[in-house]
């Protein structure tokens, strides 16, 4: 990716207080600054062509992380999944159909945890369950990870890369967990979408809006010929780490 093609990171939500927005800049503004510090290491968008990633957080569970994968199959669409840990051993199988769809499966922490407030053993322990778990269940150790809350400094993105991945963010954020409407989620990206967009979405229960908005919002994105890819074909980086 170019140095100089880092995109801002867009989305709002009518639902947020005005320190709850506050809060929001501040951190967009210091994910931005990480990107531009950790090229190699940060994504929050691809590059300068006309592909998109769909990703979903907070998965899996019986319901929402099955329609969404449906639907992304159904239209040809790679989706791309970050899962937490301790729902894996809830929902293992969910996992493997995700996988066997050919959507891609990277780790989302164990506990859902805020990573920034591990120590170093912590930290380690974390991402090294999280990989083991997902390599258990669908034969690969992932090569990209993305922490809750988008909460990372230098210290996390370092302990990553020791566990072989890439740190993943996002430059458009639909805020389907605060403003929860079909409509609005595909609003935040008709309004804002731009050619290399990582797009956030979350696939836990009480999801299903997100789930209801993807059929329109994969049309409006074919229409606008900004194709959904995976994120590997995105980034032009291996999804899984080489045996």
């Amino acid at each position: 990716m170019a140095d100089s093609y880092i995109l801002t990171i867009e989305g709002g939500s009518e639902r947020m207080t005005a320190e709850a927005r506050a809060r929001l800049l501040a951190w967009r503004e210091r994910a931005a600054d990480l990107a531009r510090e950790r090229k190699a290491s940060v994504y929050l968008n691809g590059p300068n062509v006309g592909k998109v990633a769909l990703t979903f957080d907070d998965g899996p569970d019986e319901q929402v992380t099955p329609a969404i994968a449906e639907t992304l199959s159904r239209y040809g669409v790679t989706g791309s999944f970050f899962f937490v840990g301790s729902k894996m051993e809830l929902f293992p199988d969910v996992v493997k159909a995700v996988h066997a769809a050919g959507h891609l499966v990277f780790g989302h922490s164990y506990d859902h945890d805020r990573l920034t407030q591990l120590d170093a053993a912590s930290l380690e322990r974390n991402f090294r369950r999280t990989q083991a778990k997902i390599a258990d269940l669908i034969g690969k150790e992932p090569a990209m990870y993305r922490p809750p809350f988008g909460d990372c400094d230098g210290a996390v993105v370092d302990a990553a890369r020791q566990a072989g991945c890439t740190t993943i963010l996002w430059s458009l954020d639909t805020l389907d967990w605060s403003q929860k409407e079909a409509d609005h989620i595909r609003r935040n990206v008709e309004t804002f979408a731009r050619n290399g967009e990582i797009v956030l979405m979350h696939s836990s229960p009480g999801c299903t809006e997100t789930a209801a908005a993807l059929p329109g919002m994969i049309e409006w994105l074919q229409r606008k010929r900004l194709r959904p890819v995976g994120l590997d074909e995105l980034l032009g980086i291996p999804a899984y780490r080489e045996p």
